[in-house]
């Protein structure tokens, strides 16, 4: 067997799972991972957050297909993943922004990897599979469980992080808008838990920051997106060897500026929640949104909890 499946014990979870809808949590921990290029010594990848459909699909994700000329996104859910795709997307595809208003994020950048966390009708790697080439593919795989393929192949991609005290408040109204029913600050403390969807958190930002050898992948950060978006788009241009005048960079910035994507339904969809009408994906926007949605006491647990897991001061830059 290639995973690890165990059940999760924490007694916070345990306590709280039958009313918050987290019944079918489990972590899984990848046993096969000696191909990944980790510059960190002595590594051994940790367990991560699934529900019990990863077992389903495990032989799938193993087997995907990558192929060169693919294009990825990689990230922890609610990072700025959505943005970044259509920024990724119109970069590679001409400026195409008729295309991209035609036809909605999830068909031009299928998510790999949601099957394995969310009932769906179809296979998602089966979907992947059958997108034309070239394929642009988003995941919140950590390194230790991306394809096996993936490491042969290096395909260009974008890694986007986000600082926790953001993620944790998006991700809470994100799954609130799916299938969560507890507090604000049940979900801190899980969260803080590493008792999420993917998490561990701290462990995929810096694991994918310690790859060797891995020139195929650019490094973003939503912060940096968010108060120096010319500087980003220019940087991921130059990544994948496009060029655009000015004025089509005025209009592309236009395109990415938190109105039109709020406003844009190909890419902000609705809550999957039907008593959640009109909740979308897309919620805020903002860097430093956290400041006004968590307590002294929850910003203090956030913050002692990234002090706790990242004693390198080096590596702790990565979470300002």
């Amino acid at each position: 067997m290639s995973f690890e499946y165990t059940e999760i014990t924490d007694p916070l979870f345990v306590e709280n799972k039958g009313q918050t809808g987290e019944d079918d949590y489990i972590m899984v921990r990848a046993k096969q991972y000696s191909h990944v290029p980790i510059k960190i010594p002595n590594w051994t990848p940790q367990a991560h957050c699934y529900t019990t459909l990863f077992k389903q699909y495990e032989q799938e994700l193993l087997e995907a297909e990558v192929y060169p000329d693919d294009v990825w996104v990689i990230s922890y859910p609610k990072s700025g993943t959505t943005w970044t795709q259509e920024m990724v997307w119109l970069i590679c595809n001409d400026l195409n922004f008729e295309a991209a208003r035609a036809e909605s994020l999830q068909i031009r950048f299928p998510f790999l990897d949601v099957s394995l966390i969310h009932p769906t009708d179809t296979s998602s790697f089966e979907r992947a599979k059958n997108t034309p080439r070239p394929r642009f593919i988003k995941t919140h795989l950590p390194v230790s469980m991306l394809p096996k393929r993936y490491w042969e192949v290096k395909p260009k991609t974008i890694h986007i992080r986000r600082n926790p005290k953001s993620v944790a408040v998006s991700y809470f109204y994100h799954s609130q808008g799916i299938h969560y029913r507890g507090s604000v600050d049940t979900f801190v403390r899980s969260f803080a838990r590493e008792h999420q969807f993917y998490s561990p958190y701290h462990a995929h930002v810096i694991e994918y920051h310690e790859l060797q050898d891995c020139d195929n992948i650019l490094y973003l950060s939503f912060e940096e997106m968010k108060h120096y978006l010319p500087s980003v788009v220019r940087k991921v241009c130059e990544f994948f060897g496009k060029s655009y005048s000015k004025p089509e960079l005025e209009l592309l910035y236009q395109h990415l500026s938190f109105k039109s994507m709020r406003d844009n339904p190909t890419v902000n969809y609705k809550s999957r929640d039907p008593t959640k009408k009109g909740e979308q994906f897309i919620r805020k926007g903002e860097a430093e949104g956290w400041k006004k949605e968590l307590t002294p006491e929850q910003i203090q647990l956030l913050d002692e909890w990234t002090k706790e897991k990242v004693p390198n001061p080096e590596q702790r830059k990565l979470f300002e």
